[in-house]
């Protein structure tokens, strides 16, 4: 059983006053945005208006880092979270990308093990993430919240010498950062020890059902206290498989602010028409160049398309690298610090980049192809115009796109603005019809001439009813052709099968076997044709040697074999 909460922004004439915050909205009824106090026996809240981090009841180290981080007002989703984590509840927050997860779950869990410091105990918290580059990303953020304590983590990622990180297991940090595939290996090799474990993270939920980790999140989550804190943050609670996910959990509050596909307002999407690849090489070029802009993210669905992009724009001059998930984990780390300190303008990515990666000021986000998903659009997307900024993302569409973007578009609730880049005009100008999906009407069947006149189509024949009719006419096909269905049966020359006792020369003809008696077997066969051979031989003796011809006449009279397609 959980309770949900749903954040809308009110628009306040004075920003700047501490009036200026989000409103918590609880069906119809309209609450004050977010010091939330739930009640254990009827489940009741309240709020209180907070607009900025100095109105939390943090430890002063946690407020003297934010303060270094220059980090004041706080955003929708902290506003809601973070109080209530800090009472001890589960929750189950739903936000778009780029809203500030990272810090909400970090805060709570760093303030309660600074005001109950539990010294000689193993790993007290776990954070859950999807990919490499977010648990990096995390890592980093935890370090600047913690830097005034000493609370420390442990980073447990693929791609990464197993000996070093189980001895980083056996220092006992606070908090463990990881992917679920490389714990489950330190967890079935006995490396970990949750036993004092208090907080569990789960972020970016929805992208570990999709890579396949539900059964590993179920196997982790097995191996932590029943009585832990469970806190889960994902794009979308709307997820198929999210229920078995929420089973972790106990009576989370549900928390959704704004949501994840009408969260990107800030952000202006165009589409562009393009013909093949080679062709959208040289619309990212131009379209770069257009837009002067310093930071570009390009997607590609493949890992060959990104390196071979990934290529081309080098050819041209441009700064470029490239990350996908078969770069060791070096090398991506090292190209993504270097287009974070702006010594690379593109970065080609497939969508391992696309979720939970925060680069900032990205200005322009390429999609080379179109998403497999809107899910995967959004996120894509989200890598620009990210904390309030404005920003710009553009879609290259060829004829067999089309119908794809289409759908992205209606699970978007929105059109694309066209867009032509200078001399680089498509030949394709798009489909000549339209469905009212928006989709690309394809050719109408044609129907049977004499059903044309009366304007019925002409029935399908279904598939089983095509096999019925097969089977009915199979006897007919057998006896047209001998070796259809293959030489259970000798056959005559004329294609009708042989009576019992028939043979195909006429010199057997007359033998024939009783009903009540059976033919006779190989073995009785083939000590015929022995003695018959012997006897030739004897009467062979006395006549002078034969022939080359009257040889070859003798072994064409050799009895042919008892099974027909089978050589003796």
């Amino acid at each position: 059983m959980f309770w949900p909460i749903h954040l809308q922004k009110t628009p306040l004439k004075n920003p700047n006053s501490p009036e200026s915050a989000e409103v918590v909205s609880e069906s119809s009824d309209s609450l004050t945005a977010s010091l939330l106090e739930v009640d254990s026996d009827k489940h009741s809240r309240s709020a209180q208006s907070i607009g900025s981090f100095a109105e939390f009841a943090l430890h002063k180290q946690l407020h003297k880092a934010l303060e270094k981080m220059e980090f004041k007002a706080a955003t929708e989703v902290q506003s809601a979270a973070i109080p209530i984590a800090l009472s001890g509840k589960d929750i189950m927050v739903s936000a778009k990308t780029g809203s500030g997860k990272t810090a909400a779950f970090l805060l709570p869990m760093l303030n309660r093990m600074l005001a109950e410091d539990q010294p000689g105990t193993g790993t007290r918290g776990l954070i859950l993430l999807p990919t490499r580059e977010l648990a990096l990303q995390t890592q980093k953020m935890f370090e600047k919240l913690a830097r005034f304590c000493q609370i420390r983590c442990g980073l447990i990622i693929g791609g990464e010498a197993f000996k070093y990180q189980v001895a980083t297991l056996r220092k006992n940090p606070e908090v463990v950062i990881a992917t679920p595939g490389r714990l489950v290996d330190h967890i079935e090799k006995g490396s970990t020890d949750f036993n004092d474990l208090e907080f569990l993270v789960l972020d970016e939920a929805d992208r570990m059902l999709d890579m396949g980790f539900s059964e590993d999140m179920a196997l982790i989550a097995s191996r932590c206290p029943p009585n832990r804190q469970s806190l889960l943050f994902s794009a979308t609670l709307k997820h198929k498989g999210i229920d078995r996910v929420l089973e972790l959990l106990n009576e989370p509050v549900s928390i959704e602010v704004d949501s994840y596909k009408e969260g990107h307002s800030n952000i202006v999407q165009e589409m562009v028409l393009a013909d093949d690849d080679q062709h959208k090489e040289k619309l990212v070029a131009a379209l770069v160049k257009e837009e002067d802009a310093k930071k570009v993210f390009v997607f590609c669905r493949t890992r060959n398309q990104c390196e071979l992009v990934g290529q081309r724009l080098a050819q041209m001059d441009m700064k470029v690298g490239y990350i996908h998930g078969e770069i060791p984990q070096s090398d991506r780390k090292q190209v993504l610090n270097r287009f974070r300190d702006d010594k690379l303008q593109i970065l080609v990515a497939t969508d391992v980049a696309a979720r939970g990666l925060d680069v900032t000021d990205v200005d322009l986000v390429i999609n080379f192809t179109v998403a497999h998903s809107g899910d995967d659009h959004v996120h894509r997307v989200g890598r620009t115009g990210r904390a309030g900024k404005e920003g710009k993302a553009i879609t290259l569409v060829s004829a067999l796109e089309w119908n794809k973007n289409s759908s992205i578009e209606r699970y978007l609730k929105i059109r694309f603005e066209h867009r032509e880049v200078g001399s680089l005009k498509a030949k394709y100008s798009g489909p000549k019809k339209l469905k009212k999906s928006g989709k690309a009407a394809g050719p109408k069947r044609k129907r049977d001439d004499k059903n044309a006149k009366s304007g019925k189509a002409k029935p399908a024949v279904k598939k089983h009813q095509a096999r019925k009719n097969k089977a009915l006419t199979a006897p007919e096909e057998k006896k047209a052709s001998p070796h259809a269905y293959g030489s259970a049966k000798k056959m005559k020359v004329g294609g009708e099968p042989l009576k019992r006792g028939e043979s195909t020369k006429s010199g057997d003809a007359k033998k024939s076997y009783p009903k009540n008696k059976a033919a006779p077997t190989l073995n009785a066969y083939k000590s015929k044709a022995s003695s018959t051979k012997a006897s030739s031989t004897k009467a062979s003796s006395t006549k002078a040697p034969s022939s080359t011809a009257a040889e070859s006449k003798s072994s064409e009279s050799k009895p042919a074999s008892p099974w027909p397609g089978r050589k003796s």
